[in-house]
């Protein structure tokens, strides 16, 4: 039932695209006072954040949590807490002979339940101090269970010396506190796995992807990147075991296997209830992000136009299990956060976005619509108190009315001192972020980040009686511009709220268009966020995740930004002021690339003209389709099906022949070695693809090559795969 209702309401936002358009508004009303065809105008609107779920809605959420961490820090605490369908909740409802499996209902109801009175007793009964912020996520594990992602900021600081008041990693007395001791050996317990389970599905390439036996330590310290490592003490220093079972075999586990947990919560809902101190992590972006990334999906396909649709991707990855069906029908939440983060637009003068239809295209045109940049200055205008904020307060002392496009005055809250009749909440207003290559409206955030109380775009031109042309003479009477402070704030504000791909494109764009005196300064001090993703990304391939930052990835960091700066301007690194990347290091792509070149290119045409003629009707149908597709560049994915002996390896090899006498690359891989060495140069596809030794080991199977890499810049330039 659900799945209809979704369709429906994805049916709406495709069917209702051709009407509504969005464009700026000058644009619009250049386009209609100069008899402009309204068809032409506009871009088509795409699936909007306001979808729940989409895409974009989940990245605005992630935008919301890093603006937590901007105006308050790294979260305190992370709980994962999950569906235990043996609550006594759920038991007593189900009816003779039925399962929990049975009544996703109850159990959705019930978590719901459950949920809400944990949010209580974090919030409202404040069993770790007062709260000043907090946000979680519903999300869904294969076998249909509910469980939810809560990132916790307190009033007061969690500090390392008391995390051991909250948070157990060990196993609890079985005689002073039985029904804790046994909570804990049923639902917090990992695997086991490791060498006493070499089979257990978290284990990859030896390895358990989790991180799991834990080191066994006798105080709590600080680890790497400052995720702390827990108290697990040994057995010989009075930590306690017990006995499981793995393959029908009793074996004995101690404090390594035991999931961080807080013993109130967990003696509350008698359930998986992991908790975590993040309060010094280095990588809380990941953190954010995970907590409200959505489903995993990928779609494979070829396609005859550069066409994205938006909502059949989202469609096509879309799975819906029966509890979230139920979920979403019965209108949970699946997100909830305190306090509100209000959006706030940043646009030139007359460029905020309009939406029309054909019918109201010329009306929109006439009157412009208010936005909350535009509201802003009217209230710095007839409003005193107005006067003294930035952009980015007023959320807090005022609410922005959807159906007015008006800031009004907050009748509830804190009383501010000296203003009668204003008041204060929690309130956070978030700016949208602008790319420098778009420099005046750049330059118009910049002013707005800086002045206070602006009562128009004209007086945010104005320094000192002196009306600016442009708001980048305006930065520099303000002096923002006197040196590289400003490229400094910009990118500490993009090490808050993006990702490494783009710090490490913005930071490209800084150094090639608009040169800071001091660069090596700015990459010194950001390299290690530039890198992040590269340090993670190896942590990932190589299950390791102890391993730390080294001048190599560096030097990767470096080379991925020289990349960017000739595709933007043509220049090298040294070019601009920066440190020159060793691209010796980086030889690994040119030893790929003459792995396939290395061929004779004689020697392949003359077995291409000698085996060519040999073909029978059947093969040269399938060496021309081939044949036309690489040709013709139109791509395709082909299956070939014959009987043994039928000349199908015969075949490959003249294709393969045919596109490496031409000095193009084709790659021959295949499932075994034994398969390899049928075809010339040909290698197994888990060695070229970096696939998982073995595939039904792992939930999510991946090929860990990245664009960058040398096999990625080698599949780029690949014209066929075998």
């Amino acid at each position: 039932m659900y799945v209809k209702v979704e369709t429906e309401r994805l049916a709406f936002i495709r069917f209702n695209q051709p009407k509504l358009r969005s464009e700026d508004y000058i644009h619009l009303r250049d386009a209609i006072h100069s008899d402009g065809d309204v068809q032409n105008i506009g871009r088509l609107t795409i699936l909007p954040s306001t979808y729940i779920g989409s895409p974009r809605h989940m990245h605005e959420y992630a935008q919301d949590a890093m603006t937590y961490v901007r105006n308050y820090g790294t979260p305190d605490l992370f709980i994962t807490v999950t569906c235990n369908p043996k609550w006594t909740e759920i038991e007593r409802e189900l009816e003779p002979g039925q399962k929990p499996q049975d009544r996703h209902d109850i159990i959705a109801r019930v978590f719901q339940q459950k949920l809400k009175v944990m949010m209580d007793v974090l919030t409202k009964y404040r069993v770790f101090g007062d709260t000043r912020c907090y946000m979680y996520s519903v999300e869904w594990q294969k076998r249909g269970l509910p469980h939810a992602h809560i990132l916790i900021w307190l009033l007061n600081k969690l500090h390392s010396n008391e995390v051991d008041d909250i948070i157990s990693a060990e196993i609890p007395d079985p005689v002073t506190d039985p029904r804790l001791h046994d909570i804990v050996t049923t639902q917090m317990v990992h695997g086991p796995c490791g060498a006493l389970n070499p089979l257990s599905p978290c284990m990859a390439d030896g390895k358990c992807t989790k991180r799991y036996p834990r080191p066994l330590v006798a105080e709590t310290v600080t680890g790497n990147d400052g995720y702390p490592v827990y108290r697990r003490r040994s057995k010989e220093d009075n930590g306690r075991t017990i006995k499981v079972k793995v393959q029908n075999q009793e074996i004995e586990i101690g404090n390594e296997f035991i999931v961080p947990y807080c013993p109130l919560l967990s003696r509350i809902f008698e359930t998986h209830a992991n908790v975590e101190s993040c309060h010094s992590a280095k990588s809380i972006k990941y953190l954010c992000k995970y907590v409200t990334k959505g489903s995993d999906m990928a779609v494979f396909g070829i396609a005859s136009e550069n066409v994205n649709d938006e909502i059949s991707n989202f469609q096509m990855g879309r799975y819906v299990s029966t509890n979230e069906a139920l979920w979403r029908l019965l209108s949970f939440q699946i997100h909830e956060r305190y306090p509100t983060v209000v959006h706030l637009a940043v646009h030139l003068e007359n460029g905020q976005r309009v939406y029309f239809t054909e019918a109201n295209a010329a009306q929109r045109a006439e009157r412009p619509p208010s936005t909350t940049l535009t509201s802003f200055f009217a209230m710095c205008e007839a409003d005193p108190f107005a006067a003294t904020l930035m952009y980015v307060e007023m959320p807090k002392y005022y609410t922005w009315n959807q159906s007015t496009k008006k800031f009004q005055r907050r009748k509830q809250g804190t009383p501010v001192p000296d203003w009668p009749q204003v008041f204060s909440t929690d309130a956070l207003g978030r700016m949208y972020t602008v790319h420098p290559r778009n420099d005046e409206c750049f330059y118009l955030r910049l002013l707005l980040v800086n002045v206070r109380g602006p009562k128009s775009f004209a007086h945010l031109k104005t320094v000192n009686g002196h009306q600016c042309q442009t708001y980048r003479e305006a930065c520099q009477l303000l002096g923002l511009l006197e040196n590289d402070s400003h490229w400094d704030l910009t990118l500490a504000d993009s090490v808050v709220s993006s990702n490494a791909y783009q710090i490490r494109t913005l930071f490209a764009i800084i150094i090639t268009t608009c040169f800071p005196s001091q660069p090596i300064q700015l990459w010194n001090k950001y390299k290690d966020a530039i890198c992040e993703d590269i340090l993670h990304r190896l942590r990932i391939q190589t299950n390791n995740p102890d391993i730390q930052i080294t001048d190599e990835i560096y030097n990767e960091g470096l080379i991925l930004i020289e990349d960017q700066c000739l595709t933007i301007a043509n220049k090298l690194l040294i070019e601009v002021g920066m440190i020159a990347p060793n691209r010796l290091m980086h030889d690994a792509f040119n030893q790929e690339l003459n792995r396939e070149l290395q061929y004779n290119v004689d020697t392949l045409q003359e077995f291409v003209r000698n085996n060519v003629p040999l073909l029978n009707e059947q093969q040269k149908q399938v060496y021309k389709t081939l044949m036309q597709a690489v040709d013709n560049n139109t791509g395709g994915l082909f299956f070939l099906d014959a009987p043994g002996g039928t000349g199908k390896t015969f075949v490959i090899s003249l294709i393969l022949a045919t596109i490496r006498s031409r000095c193009d690359i084709a790659l021959a891989l295949a499932s075994s070695g034994i398969a390899a060495t049928l075809l010339d140069g040909g290698r197994t596809a888990h060695s070229a693809l970096k696939l998982p030794l073995n595939l039904n080991t792992i939930d999510t199977p991946t090929c860990n090559i990245s664009r960058s890499s040398a096999m990625g810049k080698l599949l780029m330039q690949c014209k066929l795969i075998v």
